[in-house]
């Protein structure tokens, strides 16, 4: 091959690749330090994979411009997450209630009898009031099974906060302190509930 076409090709090789930066990845943080007034759990918990609808079951971060169109979710291009939401919730929510919980928390059944914690993402999404102006919407539906196999209860958690800056790193950490703060409301149900007679 002659030389010339080769380092032709490499040189528009190396033009394609820097005309595709990688994105930047984003993940929920350092978990943050539990207040111990807040309370403890004492129960034996099984916390399945937290479930996510199918347009969310992906790395993108995802948006709405509410002051056009609250019906079309987009998603920023060079920005993702380090896995899908479903991924991020359910490791936060392990770590939450591990730390909290004075029994003994396990991802899955293994034998171990206890409560079992179903959750579904039902939004994760930064939302748009107008161009410079957005915040966060993090909702999520809980289901606590007994040991027998009977609901013992039923919630849905949902909150609303702004985010810090109206781009791709303000929606991470306005969604991180979203699960955040549902997790402590978590915990305060599970107290209340799960040991409730």
């Amino acid at each position: 091959m002659n030389r010339s076409v080769w380092l032709a090709g490499l040189l528009c090789l190396g033009g394609c690749v820097a005309s595709h930066p990688m994105p930047r990845q984003f993940d929920l943080g350092d978990l943050p330090e539990r207040d111990p007034r807040s309370g403890e759990l004492a129960v034996n918990l099984i916390i399945p994979d937290v479930t996510q609808p199918s347009w969310i079951r992906t790395r993108d971060i995802f948006y709405r411009l509410d002051y056009e169109s609250s019906a079309r979710p987009q998603r920023y291009t060079l920005n993702k997450w380090v896995a899908t939401p479903g991924e991020l919730v359910t490791l936060r929510l392990r770590q939450a209630l591990q730390s909290a919980n004075r029994g003994f928390t396990v991802s899955a059944p293994n034998g171990v009898a206890g409560y079992l914690l179903q959750t579904n993402i039902d939004e994760f999404t930064q939302v748009f009031v107008t161009p410079k102006d957005s915040g966060c919407i993090f909702q999520l539906r809980a289901t606590l099974w007994k040991p027998d196999g009977q609901i013992r209860a039923q919630r849905a958690f949902r909150l609303a906060l702004p985010a810090p800056t109206p781009d791709a790193g303000g929606a991470a950490r306005c969604l991180a302190t979203a699960v955040d703060r549902e997790n402590d409301e978590i915990i305060q149900w599970l107290g209340a509930v799960a040991t409730a007679t």
